[in-house]
């Protein structure tokens, strides 16, 4: 019953008093118009920047699989398929692949440009990577079919395509850098491939330098003994377990081998993504934060306003307590109604960018802006949004309440 009355107080200060019916008041308004704004802010920037870090993490797991072992020596591993079952024992294991890696220079139409060779196997790399959605032109197992006497097959970033400007069935030249040694000293050693495909990743870091070869072409190229492999991808069901995952297959195979997670390979960016995200949250509180001094005013000019009701109320037995909590109960009245509005208009807005919105391919990763709103992200604005606006109460309301009734009714 004592809620009740305080609850029916609150909503009679918060309307107009120069209208008949329920109004709200114009400084009531522009406080929820405060709270809404920045909540629906709030809540579109953390969308976008959710969507922005998924999408990059799907299209840095599109290309890498999720855990990758190599020897901490550098060097090639010798048995692979003894390590792989090894692997195999670790509960949560999707599937394996092993792999070369190299580097070398890619030459065509008098041009040349770096490129990281990276020898898979076909049939089983799509188990392991999704690379294979990513094909433009030509697809992965044209790698292991190639004819009688042709060039054997490359396939290489679209960007690195248009680089060196070829298509799919020109040929291209491999230098090796360490080169091949002869009476006359060492010497390049040069091979030519036919480019057999044409991948677009969305990442200009792969798609301009990386090039993939058929692992045992890969490993005559590079010198590598027949058998050996400078490493094996490892998919697991569940990617963010991939780091508990990597240290479990490091502890059980021990020295020299390295196991590491997607998120280890990438710690930096994704590191730099959540600072940013934790920042831009911060800067976007200060909005609400803003608008809960228009909170502070609203409720200090109500005080103000209706102290011969404040007098008249204590005078019938409202206590301290029930004053204080009819202002707490406006602050967060205006705070919940700023956040009700503010949830759905942030709906609205990434709606319109991201459907409405388009980005220059040739700058992004993308031709539309991501947007992913968790729940976890609403819960977390609108706990601040009501937190704020409650402690924005606190003040005006113990001001309310120490209101003496003998003065407020001394000239009326």
């Amino acid at each position: 019953m004592t809620f009740l009355f305080e609850f029916r107080v609150a909503l009679r200060y918060l309307r107009s008093s120069h209208h008949q019916g329920f109004r709200l008041s114009l400084n009531t308004v522009i406080s929820i118009a405060g709270v809404t704004v920045g909540v629906a802010a709030l809540m579109a920037t953390l969308g976008v920047m959710t969507g922005f870090q998924h999408k990059l993490r799907s299209k840095i797991l599109g290309v890498n699989s999720h855990i990758v072992l190599t020897d901490g020596r550098a060097i090639p591993i010798p048995d692979p398929e003894h390590i792989e079952k090894e692997i195999a024992a670790e509960p949560g294991i999707k599937a394996m692949a092993p792999f070369i890696v190299g580097q070398a220079m890619i030459s065509a139409n008098k041009i040349v440009s770096g490129a990281v060779l990276r020898g898979i196997d076909p049939a089983r790399e799509r188990n392991v990577s999704r690379i294979s959605q990513y094909m433009v032109e030509g697809n992965l197992s044209d790698l292991e079919h190639t004819e009688k006497g042709a060039y054997p097959g490359i396939i290489i970033g679209s960007d690195l395509a248009d680089r060196l400007n070829v298509d799919t069935g020109d040929s291209v030249d491999l230098i090796s850098p360490t080169g091949t040694p002869s009476a006359f000293g060492m010497i390049p050693k040069i091979r030519h491939f036919k480019v057999a495909g044409v991948f677009k990743s969305g990442l200009y870091e792969y798609d301009n330098t990386l090039a993939l070869l058929e692992i045992n072409q890969a490993a005559r190229f590079l010198g590598i003994s027949a058998g050996s492999v400078s490493g094996i991808e490892i998919r697991v069901h569940d990617i963010f377990s991939a780091t508990n995952m990597a240290h479990r297959i490091g502890s059980r195979l021990g020295f020299p081998y390295w196991a590491r997670s997607w998120l280890e390979m990438n710690k930096n960016l994704f590191s730099a993504l959540m600072l940013e995200k934790m920042v831009m949250f911060i800067i976007l509180i200060l909005i609400i934060l803003v608008a809960s001094f228009n909170i502070v005013s609203t409720l200090s000019m109500i005080v103000i306003d209706k102290a011969k009701e404040i007098a008249i109320l204590k005078t019938m037995g409202a206590t301290h307590r029930q004053i204080m909590h009819i202002f707490i109960l406006d602050g967060i009245l205006i705070g919940f109604a700023g956040t009700i509005l503010g949830i759905p208009l942030g709906y609205l807005i990434t709606y319109l960018l991201e459907h409405y919105y388009t980005l220059p391919n040739d700058v992004y990763f993308v031709s539309h802006i991501p947007v992913i709103i968790r729940a976890r992200d609403v819960l977390s604005v609108a706990i601040s949004a009501v937190g704020i606006s409650f402690l924005a109460t606190i003040y005006p309301s113990r001001q309310a309440a120490r209101l003496e009734p003998v003065d407020a009714l001394r000239y009326e």
